[in-house]
């Protein structure tokens, strides 16, 4: 009797061990798939990722070694072999990207860069370069004081971009400051990278009462806004690519202490997590969540922080006054960029001014409004090429322009010149801003990365651009006076003077 209660024992336990193994078949999906393969369901479009083949990291595509591409035409997208359906709205299917390719084969970068650069033009990084492996270094040496990558080279952006949206993932911790969630991602070579995470829905448009400072900030608008600048010929965003993560295996795997404390099962059964927020959090407190644990996401190169390329933040001329009561004196003073601005001896010098110009023009094509601060490396001192990053809060509207964010257009009334040659070449319709927009985002992982409605909106935005700076043109007593030739270099004793004269501002 004993001896079959026993066996009845250990049948029970095989019963119960095998519900147990369906239990987690159906909520994992099948047990023999690697955590990559779980399809995902965001914004009504499936994907399924295929499992990641680490010999793709170190093949000749990839490798510093290997033989040099094309110069020129950027390469098609078969870099991103991802299997996808089509989402729940309508979209345009790109085929070919002739309007892309016909804008960098036609037209040679109108933002000269000298070619040949001296000693102090370049950023001195690598006293150990096996610290970074041969994609980052290749980029990190690109630096210089005129761009951050260089023009239509295939050679250092596609490669970079591939790396990012493939790399193992070795460290996940959360990234202190700012509004909303980040994450700092660092790789197997110790390369680093910024995350953000999938948050809203593809034809989400923010809401006309809520305010900039407190938006949600989306990972498609920090792609977006790298291919925009590349599009653009400003050269000044770090490169941002898509990526599909599954947040068991990629992030909780091999998450901070503090961070891994914070996942949990939500009641739709989807593995979340939250993270620390200290202003304007009412967005930044709900929680990121997967479906079940995968997730869309930016991978953010982020910029050497070696002491040879320490840089300096400073507060943007035309700051908004992040308050819900009062506002910026340049909202009330039209004549603020005279009186003030151009009194300044970084912005009535030197190129800085043409640059917050040039950024003008890209936050109000994005209706990017949360524009606070810049950035330059301390090493090429005031003379050198700004730079900018965070742009979660652009393409958050679509049917309405944000005139503010050209005040620097409209009061100052000044442009650089080749800027506004390019601008009249996208205004063409072989060149079209809208259309080769789609066909460069085309190529991302998560493609389509934007809601239709956005590439119109460009389109529109660039004629607002252009109408502005006519306006100035018919307004000025000569055409030299609003379209400016790129300022000459100073000498060095002048370049650390103006440079001083901003001390006050913050390190970064």
């Amino acid at each position: 009797m004993k001896l079959r209660q026993r066996w009845i024992t250990i049948g029970l336990l095989i019963l119960l061990i095998w519900l147990c193994s369906i239990l987690v078949a159906i909520r994992y999906g099948n047990s023999t798939h690697k955590p990559d393969d779980r399809v995902p369901v965001h914004w009504g479009i499936n994907y399924m990722q295929p499992p990641l083949n680490l010999s793709l990291l170190r093949d000749r595509d990839i490798s510093a070694k290997s033989k040099p591409g094309l110069k020129g035409l950027p390469k098609e997208s078969t870099i991103y072999i991802v299997p996808r359906k089509h989402p729940n709205y309508t979209y345009v299917e790109v085929k070919n990207r002739s309007k892309f390719e016909a804008l960098f084969r036609d037209f040679q970068s109108l933002n000269k860069v000298p070619k040949t650069l001296l000693e102090n033009d370049r950023l001195h990084l690598f006293e150990n370069p096996s610290e970074h492996n041969e994609i980052f270094e290749r980029f990190f040496k690109g630096i210089n004081r005129y761009e951050l990558y260089p023009y239509n080279d295939s050679d250092v952006i596609e490669p970079l971009m591939k790396y990012l949206g493939q790399a193992p993932i070795v460290s996940a911790k959360e990234k202190s400051g700012g509004t909303q969630v980040k994450l700092f991602f660092t790789f197997e070579d110790q390369s680093t990278a910024i995350m953000k995470p999938w948050r809203v829905p593809r034809e989400y448009e923010t809401l006309p009462d809520h305010y900039y400072f407190a938006d949600i900030e989306r990972h498609t608008a920090e792609i977006a806004a790298f291919h925009l600048d590349r599009i653009l010929d400003f050269r000044r965003a770090p490169p941002v690519t898509g990526r599909i993560l599954n947040m068991t295996f990629d992030i909780r795997r091999v998450s901070s202490r503090a961070l891994n404390k914070t996942f949990f099962i939500s009641p739709a059964n989807n593995l979340c997590f939250m993270t620390d927020c200290s202003q304007y959090c009412g967005i930044s407190r709900t929680p990121v969540c997967g479906n079940p644990d995968l997730i869309e996401s930016s991978i953010g190169a982020y910029l050497p922080l070696m002491n040879g390329a320490k840089r300096k933040s400073f507060d943007h001329p035309f700051k908004r006054s992040y308050s819900k009561r009062s506002k910026a004196a340049w909202e009330d003073n039209p004549m603020y960029c005279k009186e003030v601005v151009m009194k300044q001896t970084v912005y009535s010098t030197g190129r800085r001014m043409l640059d917050i110009i040039d950024l003008a023009i890209f936050d109000f094509l994005m209706g990017n409004m949360d524009r606070h601060s810049y950035y330059v490396f301390k090493y090429f001192g005031n003379y050198s090429t700004i730079f900018n990053f965070d742009h979660g809060r652009g393409f958050g509207r679509y049917q309405t322009d944000e005139l503010s964010c050209l005040v620097p257009l409209t009061q100052c009334c000044i442009i650089r010149k080749s800027t506004f040659q390019r601008l009249l070449i996208l205004q063409k319709d072989e060149y079209k801003l809208g259309d080769v927009m789609r066909e460069s985002l085309s190529t991302d992982i998560i493609a389509p990365v934007l809601y239709e409605a956005h590439y119109a909106a460009l389109d529109r935005r660039l004629g607002i651009i252009i109408n502005a700076v006519r306006k100035c043109t018919s307004d000025a007593k000569s055409i030299d006076e609003v379209l400016k030739p790129e300022p000459l270099m100073p000498n060095v004793e002048e370049r650390e003077e103006i440079f001083d004269d901003s001390s006050d501002q913050s390190n970064q």
